[in-house]
């Protein structure tokens, strides 16, 4: 073979390689591609089982009752039933009938399957996964939403059996029938309203179909089946948050989330039910259509998954009892976790309370976070656009509000240190006698004019705040995927992978937790100082921040840039007041505190009272 032979050839095979890369289907068009080809595979097999029956009725009976006056009933796809099932044949002479249609708004772009008739896809467009790809909320591949009735014959008919008509469309609106006749068909419809952001207006009307649905076993059920997608850097996180979440009328939200597989039955009427994710939650309400003994359940996460997170599902059943025209409304929300916004989703519920499947934390920790955390934080948004130093502002006003209470327990320690020395001295007089130490210095307490707790009670009424913090930051939506410094994402962790793991440590670093755990021994070596503690107490005090580094390690890094910050602002404070307070001043007021005569309390001259009158009771007897 010579040179030119070679080149031709090596030409032809650029050419063909090149025309097949540039005729290669994208990615959007393979997936279109795979649902068409199920679709004719679930149609060939509903044919095949339609086939069956037919056979089986007509050696069963002579007597058709498929052979109906009404002319309606004359598409009978040999089985019984008035609604026309597509056939292959019409897959293949009409592709067009089975795309799927989208309609869209500035928030989304949703995906309806002419096959069902049904919600396929859900793209958030405002939004994007941790891997800069396209936010698929739900997808096609793994999202499934089916009505189920039984048509006039008691045969169970599925929506995804059938090819649904458009009878309406605009770009944010669709209307799908399954038609008997004019005056005989089911109809759902889609509505993208400009007012409510992330919110799906869906009704399914029942028109004229009180002879082609069974009496008597009527209800429609609604299955919805999906698996939820990742969508942030950290599965472990995506896997812990996800969860069942619904609202039953006059109660409170009830999570259902577990490690194993659950499920649950609803014996009330339930008002929504949410599939939640982390930052994102697909959502179903209906005021009035949605009945009892709603099923709920949970699958589980296998280990070796890195992309899809858990399957769950959900059953509702919602009447039809024959009218000639019936309406159920529902409405869907996709979108994500952030206060605001679900505050003001509209379902028509009255106290829908959607806003709680954020979880704020329980009691004085969520009132803290609701009242007085969110405020500053929704405000500092409106100014700041940077997520890290509206961290450090939230910081600084929270500390400041705190500086009483801090100088309160500044000068408590001051004073119990001062009178550390009489202290030990009693401990050494009454070697070790812990009720004799303890009644002694409870009397140098009351002379001195020093309370023990008054150290603590303000550090207790700052723990609210700090926990309240421990479970704002990590739900945070507004933090998500913002950058500060080094941190490409203050709702996740920061730092490298090791490439190895750590016992109680992890398999990566988070800079900002190594920040917040140095700064922290820092302040437990100089809060040993004033205070003068010493044995126990003084290596526990070191011991908890270690811990936390390990505990924090994989917590968002927006939480340990704002305990670093607390800390240092702290360090800020405690030198001022050190500068401000005079401990000779702090002797002269304990000195004069001595002086004076110690006041009992009502409390104890009552108890005083009491002693004595039962005493004299017991000389008189």
């Amino acid at each position: 073979m010579d040179r030119n032979t070679i080149i031709g050839f090596s030409l032809i095979f650029l050419i063909l390689a090149g025309y097949y890369w540039y005729t290669a289907p994208t990615p959007e068009q393979a997936a279109q591609l795979q649902r068409t080809q199920d679709s004719l595979a679930k149609v060939e097999q509903i044919n095949a089982e339609n086939l069956k029956k037919s056979e089986s009725a007509k050696m069963n009976s002579s007597d058709s009752t498929g052979n109906s006056s009404d002319s309606s009933l004359a598409t009978a796809n040999n089985n019984n039933t008035a609604f026309q099932q597509p056939t292959r044949e019409m897959v293949v002479a009409s592709p067009e009938k089975f795309k799927d249609i989208v309609i869209e708004n500035n928030q989304l772009s949703i995906t309806v399957a002419k096959m069902g008739g049904t919600i396929s896809q859900v793209k958030l467009k405002e939004f994007k996964r941790s891997d800069s790809s396209d936010l698929i909320l739900l997808d096609a591949q793994k999202n499934k939403m089916v009505w189920q009735w039984n048509d006039e014959n008691g045969n169970p008919l599925s929506s995804d059996q059938f090819v649904w008509e458009v009878a309406a469309k605009t770009n944010s609106s669709v209307k799908l029938q399954l038609k008997i006749n004019d005056s005989s068909y089911i109809q759902q419809s889609y509505t993208l309203d400009p007012k409510k952001p992330y919110q799906v207006d869906y009704k399914l009307d029942i028109v004229g179909m009180e002879r082609f649905v069974r009496r008597g076993n009527s209800d429609f059920k609604f299955n919805w089946n999906a698996t939820l997608q990742k969508q942030e850097r950290d599965m472990k996180w995506e896997t812990q948050n996800a969860a069942i979440v619904y609202k039953l009328p006059d109660e409170s939200l009830t999570t259902l989330t577990s490690t194993e597989e659950a499920s649950e039955v609803l014996k009330n009427k339930v008002q929504w039910v949410a599939f939640k994710q982390q930052y994102f939650s697909s959502i179903i309400s209906s005021p009035s259509d949605i009945l009892t003994d709603a099923k709920l359940n949970m699958g589980l996460n296998k280990p070796s998954d890195s992309v899809d997170v858990k399957p769950v599902g959900i059953q509702l059943f919602s009447a039809y009892n024959g009218e000639p025209n019936r309406k159920l409304d529902f409405e869907f929300y996709f979108g994500p976790n952030q206060y605001n916004t679900l505050e003001n989703v509209d379902f028509g519920i009255q106290e829908a309370s959607v806003e709680r499947i954020i979880p704020m934390g329980w009691g004085i920790f969520g009132w803290v976070n609701r009242g007085l955390v969110l405020p500053i934080f929704t405000f500092l948004q409106g100014l700041i656009g940077n997520a890290g130093i509206m961290i450090m502002l939230l910081t600084i006003i929270i500390k400041t509000m705190l500086l009483p209470l801090v100088y309160k327990s500044y000068i408590s320690t001051a004073k119990m240190r001062i009178l550390k020395p009489e202290m030990d001295a009693i401990k050494e007089k009454h070697n070790n006698d812990l009720q004799k130490v303890q009644a002694e210095n409870m009397a140098l307490y009351k002379k001195a004019g020093v309370s023990p707790l008054s150290g603590c009670v303000p550090m207790l009424l700052q723990l609210p705040i700090l926990f309240a913090m421990f479970q704002f930051f990590p739900h945070a939506f507004e933090l998500r995927q913002k950058t500060f410094l080094w941190s490409h994402d203050l709702s996740q962790w920061d730092g490298p992978y090791l490439g190895f793991n750590i016992p109680f440590y992890g398999d990566h670093v988070s800079f900002f937790t190594l920040l917040m755990t140095a700064s922290t021994l820092i302040y437990t070596h100089l809060n040993n100082q004033i205070s003068g503690v010493t044995g126990q107490m003084k290596w526990m005090g070191y011991l908890m921040p270690v811990i936390f580094l390990g505990v924090l390690n994989d917590y968002a890094s927006g939480l340990t840039w704002y305990y670093f910050v607390s800390n240092m602002i702290t360090f800020g404070q405690q030198w001022a007041i050190r500068k401000m307070v005079d401990d000779d001043k702090l002797h002269k007021q304990i000195a004069e505190a001595r002086k004076k005569p110690v006041k009992k309390s009502a409390f104890q001259q009552k108890m005083e009272e009491a002693m004595k009158v039962s005493q004299a009771r017991a000389k008189k007897k």
